[in-house]
């Protein structure tokens, strides 16, 4: 009897998560409808030509993938409250902040393109391109350092940039498992993307998540936690 009551409320368990994970990616989705509506009606594929217009599109993406990474984060600590009270505590807390950064990198993003573009196509230049490459590589491959400092420290635009920047170089590993956490739930996508689309937002925080947590414990024991012990999660 007590076995069949452990065993229910493992399957309980189980199942609230998967609530938590379905709720936590719905919200995201919710908070992205001029993102969602530009993959409706335009296309992913037609990104490259109405490139400013995806962009401007993919902004509000910045503080929605906050509350996504903060959820994703209590929910690993076990201190997760509700899908929507974590979600709208890393969504809103700070929200111009994180918008301002997402506004930033919208605007590297499309500035390296069309630098790129340009000294690849219509003025070849071999060294310039390959700068703007470069430059290109490393504004997507910042993402996750973003928004993950943004959903967990109080710090300004600027040293959100300066210490994504630094753990995106000085830690290639975790830059590697976060581009491979990416690149298997896109997989995932393209295998079985009508049960996929319910989780992969929130499948791909829980990955990155978890595989920065422990560069995060070691900042938060040292400097960073000295300076924003106050703020941290």
């Amino acid at each position: 009897m007590l076995g069949e009551i452990f065993h229910i409320e493992k399957m309980m368990g189980a199942c609230e998560k998967i609530i938590y994970f379905l709720l936590v990616n719905l919200f995201f989705w919710g908070s992205n409808l001029p993102l969602l509506l530009f993959f409706v009606f335009v296309g992913i594929s037609q990104a490259e030509t109405f490139l400013p217009l995806f962009l401007l599109c993919a902004i509000p993406a910045g503080p929605a993938l906050c509350g996504v990474f903060f959820s994703m984060n209590r929910m690993l600590k076990g201190t997760e409250v509700s899908a929507w009270k974590d979600y709208w505590a890393g969504y809103k807390d700070g929200f111009l902040k994180k918008l301002g950064v997402a506004a930033i990198q919208a605007w590297m993003v499309g500035m390296f393109w069309t630098n790129i573009r340009f000294f690849t196509v219509q003025c070849p230049v071999f060294l310039l391109a390959l700068l703007f490459i470069l430059l290109f590589a490393v504004s997507l491959l910042m993402t996750p350092d973003l928004y993950l400092l943004a959903s967990r420290y109080d710090m300004s635009i600027r040293d959100i940039w300066k210490g994504a920047l630094v753990l995106c170089i000085g830690q290639p590993l975790l830059t590697f498992g976060n581009t491979a956490a990416l690149a298997f739930v896109l997989m995932l996508l393209e295998v079985q993307a009508g049960i996929c689309v319910l989780f992969v937002v929130s499948l791909y925080g829980f990955v990155v998540v978890f595989i920065n947590q422990k560069i995060f414990r070691m900042l938060e024991a040292g400097t960073w936690r000295r300076k924003d012990q106050n703020n941290c999660i």
